[in-house]
């Protein structure tokens, strides 16, 4: 069965600005992402979009290579939901990472991207949540942030648990 995992990132100040950083720049991109992809009409599809803004979009908002794939991704999945307007993406919209930008550590660390690299950065499971999230496929996760505190929904493959559609961290149902 699949469940959403919402995962606390346990930052301090220092983690938080960088996570904070890589939001903006993320969403900047996407944004201007959108604006090429909506010109040239290649807005629906990832390898045309990507032939037309990969470069650009590495050399202006300075994003490690897979975090420019992640947000072609993101903004073609936008247009795909149905959208006849250009999209834009609000400054704290979610960042959308995969396995090749996150790794766990010891069942207590998450190793993740930033623009000036990685960090680890100790997290909590803060609950689940029967299904999935936003079409997201497995591997991926967004990181989102929630009452200035940055999460990561992850989805898992957990074994069928009846009657129980959300498990707080204390695995109380609620």
């Amino acid at each position: 069965m699949l469940y959403t995992m919402k995962i606390e990132l346990l930052t301090n100040d220092r983690q938080h600005e960088l996570l904070t950083q890589v939001m903006l720049r993320f969403n900047q991109a996407c944004n201007y992402i959108s604006e090429i992809g909506f010109q040239t009409k290649t807005h629906r599809n990832k390898i045309k979009l990507s032939k037309e803004c990969y470069n650009l979009v590495r050399e202006t908002h300075e994003l490690p290579s897979q975090m420019v794939v992640r947000a072609i991704g993101k903004v073609v999945e936008g247009y795909k939901a149905g959208s006849k307007t250009k999209l834009t993406f609000g400054e704290t919209t979610s960042v959308v990472y995969d396995t090749r930008q996150i790794a766990f550590k010891w069942m207590n660390f998450i190793s993740i991207s930033t623009i000036g690299g990685r960090i680890e950065i100790p997290f909590q499971v803060a609950g689940y949540r029967l299904g999935t999230y936003d079409r997201r496929v497995t591997g991926q996760a967004d990181l989102i942030l929630q009452d200035g505190k940055y999460y990561l929904l992850l989805q898992v493959d957990l074994p069928e648990i009846s009657n129980i559609t959300t498990i707080d961290f204390k695995g109380i149902s609620t």
